[in-house]
């Protein structure tokens, strides 16, 4: 379980990546992917639940740590940023990947979906994959609210 945490980095990353993803796609096949609102949600959903359940297992199996973010991007070597995994972040994450999903199915039953409706899905999958590298990037235990 030691080289579990090296897995941290895919938390942000996996719905980071599936917006990329599907925004190159609205750029490059825009009436096809506007008409495919359905998949284009489960999609979305699919990658940040899969955030969810990585971070699920971490808080099962109790993996705690730090991670140095340099070791994986060559443009941070000069930065000091790591991703401080915890119990606390951990939960924060399931909490926040549980909210976007609900959102993004309940977007799914009652928008209407039309021209902006992927991009407004796209922008969720941007907000949580933010929301989750924020709450990795803070030191959440070791801020006092004194």
């Amino acid at each position: 379980m030691g080289n579990s945490i090296n897995l941290a980095i895919l938390l942000p990353a996996i719905p980071l990546g599936m917006a990329f993803f599907l925004f190159l796609l609205l750029r490059l096949f825009n009436r096809t992917i506007n008409r495919l609102t359905k998949p284009v949600s489960y999609l979305a959903i699919s990658s940040i639940l899969f955030s969810t359940f990585l971070s699920l297992f971490f808080l099962s199996n109790h993996i705690e740590g730090q991670l140095d973010l340099s070791q994986y991007l060559s443009s941070l070597k000069n930065a000091n940023l790591e991703f401080h995994l915890n119990s606390l972040t951990e939960k924060i994450i399931i909490i926040i990947g549980v909210i976007i999903s609900l959102v993004i199915t309940f977007s799914m039953s009652k928008l209407p979906r039309q021209k902006g409706y992927v991009l407004y899905i796209i922008n969720l999958s941007l907000v949580s994959s933010l929301l989750i590298s924020a709450s990795l990037i803070l030191d959440l235990p070791s801020i006092s609210l004194n």
